[in-house]
């Protein structure tokens, strides 16, 4: 197992895993003033680079392609160093795989890669997209902890129980697994109140909606201001902050709700 390492999934398509997972990487560099590494796993296209506005020289293909011969320092040189302080290895941008780069897309190399990634780095948190994690369990069970982002609606909540499932079934505990409420309005509090009372786990974080601020950020390229103290930013301080404890080895009790409304 990883212990720096943190993978973050969709319980569905387009619930919002890869903005989640860029502004808490970003607030747990600012906190902890550490090397903090973002892996863009997500698929067909990673989407981190264009949120950022930045052509990567290199892509996470580059690193699978060399991963025989790949240590900590080829890896820290395949990333891109961004402004906010954290050091991305970018997912594909829009090139179909040659014959080569298909062979190299395995399992068994994904695993080794988030192996070099946790000993490179301080931290390090994977954007893996929407997957079965049956089939993706040697990769998962890389991961101290894993944090499956939803929405508040019915769909993407009744989504959950087949990925713990799912995640049972391939050997992964669900203590292990925390659910993040994306997009949350109080107006969603009865549904989500019945969803913890169906004995499916808390919830562990609820970030607001916050549709305009989330656009001017990547209309700008930038991520979310992390000094700024509305809502968002603060519930987004507040999950870097459990994390950074748990990354620590610092006693957490797994079922603290103290970050969700």
């Amino acid at each position: 197992m990883a212990d720096k390492t943190t993978i973050i999934a969709g319980a569905k398509g387009g619930v919002g895993t890869s903005t989640v997972t860029l502004n808490l990487a970003v607030q747990l560099a600012v906190q902890s003033r550490q090397r903090v590494a973002l892996v863009d796993l997500a698929r067909p296209f990673g989407q981190i680079s264009l949120m950022l506005d930045f052509v990567p020289r290199f892509t996470v293909l580059d690193a699978l392609a060399r991963i025989e011969r790949l240590d900590e320092k080829v890896l820290a040189s395949l990333a891109t160093r961004h402004k906010s302080g954290i050091e991305i290895l970018a997912g594909p941008r829009h090139s179909a795989m040659n014959a080569a780069e298909r062979q190299s897309v395995t399992l068994e190399a994904l695993c080794r890669l988030l192996e070099i990634a946790d000993r490179a780095y301080d931290v390090t948190l994977v954007d893996i997209g929407v997957v079965n994690p049956a089939d993706w369990a040697p990769v998962l069970q890389r991961a101290r902890t894993l944090l499956l982002i939803s929405e508040p609606s019915a769909l993407s909540l009744g989504m959950i129980e087949r990925h713990t499932t799912a995640a049972e079934q391939g050997g992964i505990e669900r203590e292990r697994i925390h659910v993040v409420v994306n997009r949350w309005r109080q107006n969603d509090d009865e549904a989500l109140t019945t969803f913890e009372k169906s004995g499916q786990g808390p919830i562990l974080a609820r970030l607001p909606n916050d549709y305009r601020q989330l656009t001017e950020a990547v209309q700008l390229g930038i991520p979310l201001m992390v000094t700024a103290n509305n809502a968002l930013v603060c519930r987004y301080r507040d999950l870097a902050e459990w994390l950074g404890s748990r990354l620590g080895n610092t006693p957490e009790d797994v079922n603290d709700q103290a970050h969700s409304a």
